[in-house]
């Protein structure tokens, strides 16, 4: 169905720009209304966006990060990083319009190589962060700041669809591929060309909307009053069904088509703090290898071998729920230090 709207999309938006030419209605003149209109308007004062709100950016994505990142080490379980989701969702979805958005602040960080005068050392700090703190305790960002990732993590049915291992593995270079063609347009010719891929634009931008027309109703503002809708109904056509697919499948987005996943991957993977699957306590029930949304969790035919992905694992917790055993664990990169079982997962399910 995607693939359907996409090329109805791209076959008709040609003749969109034709229509326009060829018709007859840009050659009237114009009327009276118009020009009492024109003759008595006054231009409205639009607030510009204040610093602070970039420091506000910042401080809570710092805090969501670190507490995830907590949570992620005692592996605590999935509704506790449903609740960090949802606020990441609330603020930097509809707040802030969808950002801080993975997508764009790829584009930003390639942009600002060719010209640093182009982004602000805040960009380059949201944009760093969440990498950081991948290499240190995973790809928590996935599930607990990135406002694409909380909307799929909260339609996502438990157990989801998984997808044959080839496929899986085929469709996981797409995102490589639109990291390069993002580098590659950012530094050419400054294009944001991955954002054109943000299918959940609509979501954030009507909720922007709303937010700001809300704000107007207890002081001045510069929104304009009625029902305010962001997109074309293709648009929202295709979100629908992006939405339905990631009902069934999940994390499609994250896992298929954004950029910013593969350098969290990356930072991921050569990071320091690694979950892995104890094998004297597991079972070999490979019960963790269905429920994982982005199946990250993959076992042999013979069940004998069963591991961790460190970079696709986005440390959701639904193993943590699923596995009966606590096999789970994250344990310190420096066994012989003072704390050398931080992380490893000894308490309780919470």
């Amino acid at each position: 169905m995607i693939r359907l709207f996409l090329l109805l999309f791209f076959a008709l938006a040609p003749f969109g720009p034709a229509w326009a030419q060829r018709s007859d209605e840009c050659l009237r003149p114009p009327t009276q209304d118009l020009a009492d209109y024109k003759e008595a308007y006054v231009p409205q004062e639009f607030h510009w966006e204040s610093f602070n709100w970039e420091i506000a950016d910042l401080l809570v994505l710092a805090a969501l990060l670190a507490i995830a990142s907590l949570l992620s080490l005692r592996h605590f379980q999935r509704r506790w990083f449903t609740a960090l989701i949802s606020i990441a969702l609330l603020y930097f979805g509809i707040l802030r319009g969808g950002c801080i958005c993975p997508v764009g602040a790829t584009t930003n960080f390639f942009m600002g190589l060719a010209a640093p005068e182009m982004i602000g050392k805040l960009v380059a700090v949201l944009f760093l962060l969440p990498l950081i703190t991948a290499f240190f305790f995973g790809r928590v960002f996935c599930s607990s700041a990135c406002p694409l990732g909380a909307i799929q993590h909260l339609i996502s049915r438990k157990n989801g669809i998984q997808l044959p291992t080839w496929l899986n593995k085929i469709l996981r270079l797409i995102p490589i591929a639109v990291l390069i063609a993002t580098a590659w347009g950012a530094l050419r010719s400054g294009i944001f060309l991955a954002c054109k891929l943000d299918v959940y634009k609509p979501i954030f931008f009507t909720g922007h909307a709303w937010v700001g027309q809300l704000a107007d109703r207890f002081g001045e503002g510069s929104m304009e009053p009625g029902l305010l809708m962001a997109g074309d109904w293709i648009s929202w056509l295709i979100l629908l069904a992006v939405l339905a697919l990631g009902f069934y499948i999940p994390r499609p987005f994250c896992r298929f088509a954004c950029p910013y996943g593969v350098l969290l991957g990356l930072f991921s993977r050569v990071g320091l703090r690694k979950r892995h699957i104890d094998a004297a306590s597991c079972f070999k029930c490979v019960q963790c290898t269905k429920t994982c949304p982005v199946q990250a969790i993959t076992a042999d035919k013979d069940k004998r071998n069963v591991k961790v992905s460190d970079f696709h694992c986005v440390q959701c917790g639904r193993c943590d729920v699923t596995c009966k055993a606590d096999s789970f664990q994250s344990p310190s990169p420096f066994p012989d230090s003072r704390f050398p079982s931080i992380g490893k997962k000894t308490s309780q399910k919470r």
